[in-house]
């Protein structure tokens, strides 16, 4: 595994994107707003803004609620991965920015 500045051990983290402008396009042909989206989903209105506009990166609650509340759609429709890099690395440029 490899080793940080000081000679730890740095650990390993995949990072999960959000394709932010299917997400748009679903939300607006859905007729709902960031705000009944964050509600549907049980997470902040300021995280689903946050999110949508690439400031960070979608946790666990964000993922399973859409998957879990959102069942039309899959998780390769909605996120992808960029990789495992190792933890503290910069913020990972959004999806649509990335293609």
């Amino acid at each position: 595994m490899p080793k940080g500045k000081r000679g730890e051990m740095m650990t390993q983290t995949t990072v999960i994107l959000v394709n932010t402008k299917f997400l748009r396009n679903y939300l607006e042909q859905n007729k709902l707003s960031e705000r009944q989206f964050a509600e549907m989903i049980g997470v902040a209105h300021s995280t689903v803004n946050r999110i949508m506009n690439g400031k960070r990166n979608p946790g666990g609650k964000f993922v399973s609620g859409v998957l879990q509340n959102l069942t039309d759609l899959s998780f390769e429709q909605v996120f992808s991965y960029n990789g495992i890099l190792p933890k503290g690395n910069k913020k990972s440029k959004p999806l649509e920015e990335a293609i």
